[in-house]
Formats: C-alpha cells, structure tokens, sequence
C-alpha cells in the first residue's frame, strides 16, 4: 500500500509529497496529522533550512480534502457531530495557520489542481510556485459548504467583486490571473519545476530573500490568454460588489439577459449552489476582509460545524462526488428562503469547542 504522503529530508531541506495522484492527492485526515507532526519537527530542527510541499503525479497538487471520505466515515460513525467531523477540520486550519506562521521558508509547488484544502496548504506559505498546469478554484458552494482552511480570508482580501465572485461562483483561475491577484508569488513552467526543486534541494536556502533568488533564476512571465479577468474584471466587480446575494443575483440575472455569454455561464453557475452555503459565504467574505487569519480560522470552524450539523455539506458531496446525479435537494432551496436568524446561527461561538490556534 503507497504512503498518502511522503516525508524527506535533503541537505537541509524537508520535503513534503503528497502521494495519491489516482485521487488527484486529496487530502485525508491521516495526511493532515502527519503533515501537522513534520512541520512541527522541521520549525525546530536546526538542520532544516526551508520546506518544500509538492504533490505526485502530473495532474494535481492538491484537489482538496478527500469530502467523500469524510462524509462516509461520519455517516458510518452515527452522522455529526463526531470526534472525526471536529477533529479533521479542527487539525485542518491548525495546520493552515501553522503554514502561515513558519519560521523557515515554504515553499509550494502547485504545479496542477490547486482547489479546498489544496489552497489552504499552499497559500500560506512564503512562496507559492505556479504553472501553465496550475487550476485553483474554491468550489465549496457546490458542495454545501464555503471556502474554509483560511481561503475565506485570502479572497476577503481581494477587490470585493473579486473575493465574491471566486466565493460564490467556486469560479477556476490560471497562473496569470493568480499572480496578478497575489495568490501566487512566482509563475514556473511546469518544465523547469523539477530543475527548480533540485536547485532549492542542491542550494539549501535558510531565508526567504535567498527562496526568492532561486525560484527567480527559473521564474518567467504567464500567458495573458489564460486570464479570466483581463477581459471581465470589471462587469465581475459590477455584479459582485453587493452585499446581498439576493442583489447579486439580480444584476447577474440582468447582464445574462443582455447575452452576455459570460455572464450566463456566471448566472447558471450561482443558481445550482446551495442557497445557505452562498448567504454564509457571502457573509464570510465581507467580515474576513476586516479580520486577522487567526480570528478568520476561528469563525470558519464554528461555520463548518454548523454546515454539517444543519448545512447542506452531505446532500451536496452526495449529489456532486458521490451519486454524481448533480441534482442536490438543497434546504431551503431559494435563497429568498434562507432568512438572516438561520445565516447567524453558523457565525455563532462553540463556546468551549471553539478552534484554538497558538501563535
């Protein structure tokens, strides 16, 4: 049986593989416990000079976290709450926040599918490596949930429309858009990452100044033709600076009809998320642009809980991975029915459960 995720330790550089590339390396709980136990060792091993994560295979970083999984274990466990529902997203965004608080470098190769948990592995870190390969998206609408492990507070920091509009939509960005957004440091071909990695391994770099020279000598620019939003950044900040869903979808409903063939493919996407997961998601965005990531993790764990006790998060990873009918019977179906005392209660305090993260 292949190790999930594969630890090495290389002149002075830790290096992380994530190794299930028949499952587009999504994330389990396992992975995330180890991975949580090696950057612990590697902060404080004075051997370890910086970190590498890359994911195995061609195709993918890190799909995200293995929802599918999950929700069959849960399930079989007697459904939520169980210690592994609180314990799996608990570890997730300890891990997010440990990323982004590493003393050394972090440097992360994304050299193909960067969507969910995937993002939140990778966007912390000091450097963030991409390709003509690399696809990032934030899809949890679809599933019925929001984006979690600190994505919420990297598009709150983005434009308004921006950060909405990737939110909501769960819409997909290359390496040209996520550059210019700084969601990415650098761009890569994908044909010169494995040169780039042997460098880092071979140079051993201990600061990020140093990183940075490295990944530079191999950095060149993106293509500008796979740009979403050189040609609709503005009519996406039109539609998308709202805050409320209910007038977002109207202006989207609007501009669809003037066979803006964008905008229609926008239009039909928002109407198929679930209701409660784009009201909630909304309205994480907008807080987040106003929060530290610390206090952003803390409020997207008391979001999760409450999305799989009374959220959609099971009928949606049913309908979209499991039985793949794509026909979730979403509760309420209409935003118009998801009223304001049901979005509050996902943004309310676990009191004693809440996430605790350590500076």
């Amino acid at each position: 049986m292949l190790e999930e995720v594969i630890f090495n330790e290389n002149n002075g550089v830790g290096l992380i593989t994530l190794n299930r590339p028949d499952r587009l390396n999504a994330l389990t709980y396992p992975m995330v416990q180890n991975i949580n136990q090696y950057l612990n060792l590697w902060e404080v091993k004075e051997e370890i000079n910086c970190v590498i994560i890359e994911g195995a295979g061609d195709r993918s970083f890190c799909a995200g976290g293995d929802v599918v999984k999950l929700r069959k274990e849960v399930l079989a466990d007697g459904g939520p709450p169980t210690q592994l529902s609180k314990s799996f997203f608990y570890d997730e965004y300890t891990l997010n926040y440990k990323i982004s608080n590493f003393k050394k470098p972090f440097i992360a190769l994304i050299n193909g599918f960067t969507m969910g948990g995937g993002v939140g592995i990778s966007m912390h870190g000091s450097h963030v490596v991409a390709s003509e390969k690399t696809m990032f998206a934030m899809p949890e609408t679809a599933i019925g949930l929001f984006p979690d492990v600190g994505g919420g507070w990297l598009l709150g920091q983005l434009d308004n429309g921006i950060g909405a509009w990737l939110s909501l939509v769960g819409a997909k960005l290359k390496a040209y858009d996520l550059i210019s957004l700084n969601l990415a440091t650098n761009y890569v071909a994908s044909t010169e990452i494995e040169k780039l990695k042997n460098l880092l391994i071979t140079s051993s770099p201990d600061t990020n100044d140093k990183v940075t020279s490295v990944i530079n000598s191999f950095s060149s620019n993106p293509k500008t033709e796979d740009s979403v939003l050189l040609a609709h950044e503005e009519i996406i900040k039109d539609a998308f600076s709202f805050d409320k869903i209910e007038d977002i979808f109207e202006r989207c409903e609007t501009l669809s009809k003037l066979n803006n063939e964008f905008f229609n493919t926008q239009f039909e996407e928002l109407k198929h998320k679930s209701p409660t997961s784009l009201k909630i998601s909304l309205k994480q965005i907008r807080e987040a642009s106003q929060m530290s990531l610390k206090d952003e993790l803390i409020m997207e764990y008391r979001m999760v809980q409450k999305c799989l006790k009374i959220g959609d998060f099971f009928e949606g990873v049913r309908a979209m991975l499991v039985d793949k009918d794509r026909k979730p019977n979403w509760s309420p179906s209409s935003i118009n029915d998801v009223d304001e005392s049901r979005v509050d209660e996902f943004f309310k305090s676990l009191d004693d459960l809440d996430l605790v993260l350590e500076n």
